[in-house]
């Protein structure tokens, strides 16, 4: 796989190599903002502070360090069986890959993105739309936009990106019967014919599986692309992980206190 997973930032921001990003985010802010230095000014980034008028000409680069701390408080969560990274060329245009675990689509591998607001962290809740078909109470089957009022009928500053993150895995283990519907013929099957419901979701999960290997519809270095698994690059690599491991569980760990074919501790041989 290429592209990058929650962790890649997980480092010091201060390493040598750990935040540096193609595109915009290599851009630094001034040498001073109103007797602020760049530090405090990172750090308020958390806050999201509103930028006076006096101010509009650091609003970009104020704007990308929201962006990037938004970033990197989602590689510190916990997320299971996603990718998600900001495009190379557009910092407010992110990718993204669901890998179902459980529920219904379990199996299912959906890519989507995550479009924010031009005026992030203004703006209201940041845009999901699927590129993979779903088919889903909340998934509109024609632009493929998820409804994210069913989490957040209100995006509000001390709502977080990863959030966001985690409500598209929660949509896609647990179908709510309750959820606001956008497609309809979804939910009537969800309510009235659970049989037909799964069927369609199988479906849907299937042509998922076929669309993991086609090519990016985008030129972008950071969009997460996937290639089919081939045994005579890979097999020799497999073969020495399995074979470390078993060695490992076979080794003895520690010091024994007792004496081979005695059980009391602190035993030693007997001396004649």
């Amino acid at each position: 796989m290429s592209g990058m997973q929650f962790c890649d930032y997980q480092g010091d921001a201060n390493k040598d190599n750990n935040l540096r990003r193609q595109g915009s985010f290599r851009k630094l802010l001034p040498l001073n903002t109103n007797g602020d230095s760049q530090l405090s000014m990172s750090v308020k980034m958390i806050d999201r502070p509103t930028v006076s008028q006096t101010n509009k000409e650091y609003a970009i680069y104020l704007q990308e360090y929201n962006i990037l701390s938004e970033y990197n408080m989602l590689c510190t969560q916990d997320l299971k069986g996603i990718y998600v990274i900001p495009s190379a060329q557009n910092s407010l245009l992110w990718f993204g890959v669901q890998f179902v675990r459980q529920g219904i689509y379990q199996g299912g591998i959906f890519r989507f993105n995550i479009m924010l607001p031009q005026n992030f962290p203004d703006g209201g809740c940041p845009r999901v739309t699927f590129q993979t078909p779903v088919f889903h109470p909340l998934i509109d089957p024609e632009s493929g936009e998820l409804c994210t009022t069913w989490s957040f009928p209100e995006w509000r500053k001390s709502n977080r990106i990863w959030q966001l993150v985690q409500f598209i895995t929660k949509v896609l283990t647990k179908v709510d019967i309750k959820m606001n519907s956008i497609n309809q013929e979804a939910f009537n099957l969800l309510e009235n014919n659970f049989e037909a419901f799964r069927d369609r979701v199988k479906k849907c999960v299937r042509e998922s599986l076929n669309k993991v290997y086609d090519p990016p519809p985008v030129d972008d270095p950071h969009y997460i692309t996937f290639s089919p698994y081939v045994g005579e690059l890979y097999d020799s690599i497999k073969q020495e992980i399995y074979q470390s491991k078993d060695e490992e569980e076979n080794k003895a760990l520690g010091l024994s206190w007792v004496q081979p074919g005695s059980l009391q501790p602190f035993s030693k041989p007997e001396v004649r």
